[in-house]
């Protein structure tokens, strides 16, 4: 029976922006085994455009020691020139800033083994039977702050954090931006886990509807979302 991973992600700007002002940004490519989400840091200079680079760059090449040195240089290229007001000359200088998760699969003898890498406050959620398993690199909704850490375009060695699993059939990993992250939590606390209801998600109406109805409720605060959706399909050989 093959085995593969399926992909489907979604983004949703904050109410009142348009959807090319969104600041977050995901990506994934299934059969390379490569996934992530990044958030970029609102008051950081193109935060936007950091954030698509980054997850660009990771699910393009995948992670290596020195990964971070394409995205630097065409970050640096695409604000090169840029004209600026006064004010703005600094937060240039200091450069763009996102948080940021990667994810890794490859096929194992139990299953996609995995790994993740995380800078800041986006998560991963290991979902197995509609239920929250496990969460990283937070695990309550408390943790978040306004203050997450941050990778620069400029420059600097990031503080990664790491966690591996094994990914069953039938089982799910949700990649999600700090805003999503942090209400999943909060509903697995209330052991009504809402990301249970994202395996049927195929199209973007649909979970921009949802984002709607979670920020109308206030359960989900009013900012950009990033959500990325890795199943693991057995599919059905064919057979006479």
């Amino acid at each position: 029976m093959p085995e593969s991973l399926h992909w489907r992600s979604f983004l949703v700007a904050k109410d009142g922006h348009a959807a090319d002002e969104c600041e977050d940004a995901v990506a994934g490519d299934p059969a390379a085994g490569r996934f992530a989400v990044a958030d970029g840091a609102s008051e950081s200079f193109a935060a936007g455009e950091w954030a698509r680079l980054l997850v660009d760059a990771f699910v393009g090449k995948g992670p290596s020691r020195d990964w971070l040195t394409g995205p630097r240089a065409d970050w640096q290229a695409a604000v090169a020139g840029q004209a600026v007001s006064w004010y703005a000359e600094e937060k240039l200088s200091a450069g763009g800033h996102a948080t940021f998760l990667g994810l890794t699969a490859r096929p194992g003898s139990d299953g996609f083994e995995w790994e993740a890498v995380a800078v800041g406050d986006a998560c991963l959620f290991h979902v197995v039977g509609g239920a929250c398993l496990a969460s990283f690199p937070l695990d309550h909704p408390a943790a978040f702050t306004s203050s997450p850490t941050l990778i620069s375009s400029r420059a600097g060695t990031p503080s990664w954090k790491v966690t591996r699993g094994v990914l069953q059939p039938g089982e799910s990993l949700l990649l999600a931006t700090d805003a999503l992250a942090q209400c999943l939590l909060e509903s697995a606390e209330q052991r009504a886990f809402a990301g249970a209801g994202f395996l049927t998600l195929e199209h973007e109406d649909d979970f921009a509807l949802w984002v709607a109805a979670a920020r109308s409720a206030a359960t989900l605060r009013n900012d950009d979302v990033a959500l990325g959706i890795v199943e693991f399909v057995a599919e059905a050989s064919g057979g006479a």
